[in-house]
């Protein structure tokens, strides 16, 4: 079988930067290991799609386009108004999910090799955010467990929060490595190490 090669590797590999003040107080990352599966259903289809995964992700879909919702380890997105994304670390999950989804009922497709996953930690995570992101990501705004599909330089992304001080952009990985220099740069005046995590959703 073949393995997925990170987009951001060499990157990653390079190490960090000291900031303005000498200071290094971001972490700049990739999340490894992980697996990212998309549902979608047809017109009317919706509660059969909802009824025919319950079973496997022990939970409902998502009704909120805006917060993501947790089942253990596992986070679910609803995406669009007809399409979830399943983020996990099982990687069984998605040939159990194309299992039990009929043919007439949605689709399963897994999108783990089309996306980088990167992860921005910090007190200053947000503030440095602020500058790449057209979007609020004030606490009020933007609290944990929020996600908005957004984009850095006009290329489109999925931005997620999923704590005080930890972001993650999941990008297109055509862009991975274009989205790491863009975010990378933005963080200097912060200061910044790397690192790669792997392990659970």
């Amino acid at each position: 079988m073949l393995e997925s090669r990170s987009a951001i590797a060499a990157h990653l590999a390079a190490g960090g930067h000291d900031g303005a003040d000498g200071a290094r107080r971001l972490r700049l990352g990739e999340a490894s290991g992980w697996h990212l599966i998309q549902l979608g259903h047809f017109n009317g289809t919706g509660p059969a799609l909802r009824a025919a995964t319950r079973g496997v992700l022990g939970c409902d879909l998502p009704d909120s386009t805006r917060d993501a919702a947790s089942h253990g380890d596992e986070r679910l997105l609803r995406v669009a108004s007809d399409q979830y994304w399943v983020v996990t670390a099982d990687a069984g999950r998605a040939a159990a999910l194309a299992a039990a989804v009929p043919a007439d009922a949605g689709t399963v497709t897994p999108l783990s090799a089309s996306r980088t996953r990167i992860l921005v930690v910090g007190p200053d995570a947000r503030a440095m955010l602020m500058k790449l992101v057209p979007i609020d990501l004030y606490p009020e705004a933007f609290p944990v467990g929020r996600f908005a599909q957004t984009g850095i330089h006009h290329v489109g992304g999925l931005l997620y929060r999923a704590a005080e001080e930890r972001y993650e952009y999941f990008a297109l990985r055509t862009y991975g490595a274009t989205m790491w220099e863009a975010i990378a740069d933005a963080a200097l005046p912060f200061g910044y190490d790397t690192f790669v995590e792997g392990g659970p959703a």
